[in-house]
């Protein structure tokens, strides 16, 4: 299990990873214990939360 914290906000996401998808802001994900979604302020923000979703193990 892994935490990444954004604005306060924090995300939990439980290895594997099985889906991820990006529509502008929105970063939603699919781990071990259901769907979760992301919004962010900006597509660089997604972006990053993105790389770090795919370096997860």
């Amino acid at each position: 299990m892994s935490y990444t914290t954004y604005h306060g906000t924090q995300i939990r996401v439980v290895c594997p990873v099985h889906a991820i998808s990006v529509n502008k802001y929105k970063v939603a994900f699919a781990d071990q214990c259901g769907q979760q979604m992301g919004v962010f302020n900006n597509t660089q923000e997604a972006k990053a939360f993105v790389s770090w979703l795919l370096t997860m193990h």
